[in-house]
């Protein structure tokens, strides 16, 4: 992490990303659909993300879209799963059980991630003291489901 700033954009992201999921799983409980609570997120979410490059002044960056490997537009595709696998599973599941489930999943994830510096990530091997680390927010995170 550079700075505390990066630190706290991340942390807020997590709150952000806490009240976010669980308010496409309640738009799909208004619709009766998950599929089209997630239709309807990414129209919205599409018109907010073309005027935020348009005031933001980086249209222009458009133009290098097909240098853009092909695989890394699965991002789409991923983005889109999970949209609809979190408005399908948080009414099922409920929010803590969910949450604890993803957050173990990313923090198991983005050790491999890092320990092979997968997709441009910066390289940060696993050691003995990372995986006691991960093992213990994971536990942490089971034991107050309980």
């Amino acid at each position: 992490m550079q700075t505390p700033s990066y630190a706290i954009v991340a942390f807020l992201m997590g709150v952000i990303l806490s009240v976010y999921l669980p308010m496409n799983s309640s738009a799909s409980r208004y619709l009766g659909s998950s599929m089209a609570a997630s239709a309807a997120f990414f129209v919205v979410a599409t018109i907010t993300s073309i005027s935020i490059m348009a005031f933001g002044g980086e249209s222009h960056c458009l133009a290098r879209l097909k240098t853009v490997p092909v695989y890394l537009h699965m991002a789409g595709v991923i983005s889109a799963f999970f949209i609809v696998g979190t408005t399908f599973l948080i009414p099922k599941v409920g929010a803590r059980p969910f949450f604890i489930l993803l957050v173990s999943g990313q923090i198991l994830m983005a050790m491999v991630v890092s320990h092979f510096g997968i997709l441009e990530s910066p390289q940060d091997p696993v050691t003995v003291k990372k995986m006691l680390a991960a093992t213990l927010v994971i536990a942490g995170a089971v034991l107050s489901a309980t």
